[in-house]
């Protein structure tokens, strides 16, 4: 696996800012060869806008590694809804590899590239779902379903709650406003500040009741 020592001391530096425990060596060179990856193929593709290596680093991998906090001791089984081009699903199953993700992408290009990268990545138990959200079957399955900013809140809930289990979560990413969205839902909010930025990130987690 290829590996880029100034990308590599930026996500490990990152990742000890948001508390997380230091990266596996084999772990760290799986988001190497994810980058390198994700370079490669946007350049056909067009999966980001986003297409600088320390950008790519900050704004999706660490971005999406916030979510882990969000996650933890509120379930293993996860649908990431609107995945893209695997944020956050894919940052979360090379951090926690016993999680169980499938990540759902209606674009065939988005997710052509999904089953190229877990392939790449050797990923086991993460599932590609090329449909949209609303077209999944509605049975209760998952214990988390979490996207990144993609839906309203109310559109989420009422959206997601098929397949979400009875006293399970649906978390999202939300701006500084997000305070309005939610009004009159119950929640829990946690804040984080996106490392080697001035960004505000509010995780909003809600439980299927």
């Amino acid at each position: 696996m290829q590996t880029a020592g100034k990308e590599l001391k930026l996500l490990e530096k990152g990742a000890a800012g948001l508390g997380l425990p230091p990266l596996q060596k084999e772990t760290a060179g799986k988001f190497m060869l994810y980058l390198s990856e994700l370079k490669k193929w946007n350049r056909t593709h067009n999966l980001t806008a986003i297409k600088e290596d320390r950008e790519i680093i900050i704004k999706h991998f660490l971005d999406s590694a916030l979510y882990l906090k969000a996650i933890e001791g509120r379930g293993r089984n996860i649908a990431d809804i609107g995945s893209g081009a695997g944020f956050p699903g894919v940052v979360l199953k090379l951090l926690a590899p016993d999680l169980r993700v499938s990540l759902v992408e209606p674009a065939w290009k988005k997710a052509v590239f999904l089953r190229h990268i877990t392939r790449e990545l050797g990923l086991e138990g993460i599932t590609v779902l090329e449909e949209k959200m609303e077209d999944l079957p509605g049975v209760a399955q998952f214990d988390i379903a979490l996207t990144r900013a993609l839906f309203k809140a109310p559109d989420f809930i009422r959206s997601a709650s098929g397949i979400v289990k009875k006293g399970g979560f649906f978390i999202m990413s939300k701006g500084p406003s997000y305070a309005a969205e939610l009004a009159g839902i119950k929640h829990e909010v946690l804040k984080f500040n996106l490392p080697f930025t001035d960004a505000e990130r509010f995780v909003i987690i809600i439980i299927n009741g």
